[in-house]
């Protein structure tokens, strides 16, 4: 497994990630403008963070990304979610991918923590965080796609 930048030719993943199945944890699927726009904000590069791309020898198998979140008061950290094709989960994959990537954000050493939110009822994102030595920090309505999203907040100091 191996994670490079995400890259123009990527746009399919981003239908991938966006069918019935893969987005049954999330409020909805998104339209084809919003598709148009994450994948332009996943091409920019002056922005903190990145959108990396997993892959398994030549194959695209998900991605995984890093962003900043200043909703807590109290301090900028990093954000992070991850997808992986259904043909492709259950081969750990994602946890591969969100090893590497701890390992990147703690060699940038930008900010203290890095936090993920999924929703409280998506039971494999859940067990990717606690696998990955993340702490559960409480349960909170999280904007996403313009609506309130009950998730879990997941905590690594890095």
């Amino acid at each position: 497994m191996t994670l490079r930048p995400w890259q123009p030719a990527d746009r399919p993943l981003l239908d991938g990630f966006n069918t019935a199945e893969m987005t049954a944890h999330q409020v909805r699927p998104e339209s084809a403008e919003e598709l148009e726009k994450r994948h332009r904000r996943y091409l920019r590069t002056d922005l903190p963070g990145a959108m990396l791309v997993i892959c398994v020898g030549e194959d695209a198998v998900g991605a995984i990304g890093y962003w900043e979140n200043d909703e807590d008061a109290d301090a900028v950290v990093w954000e992070t979610g991850w997808s992986v094709l259904p043909e492709f989960q259950g081969r750990g994959h994602a946890g591969s991918a969100l090893a590497t990537l701890i390992g990147i954000v703690r060699a940038e050493g930008t900010h203290p923590e890095i936090h993920a939110y999924p929703a409280v009822d998506n039971a494999p994102s859940n067990a990717l965080c606690r696998h990955a030595g993340f702490t559960l920090r409480g349960t909170r309505p999280f904007p996403f796609r313009g609506e309130e999203l009950l998730s879990n907040d997941w905590a690594l100091v890095l």
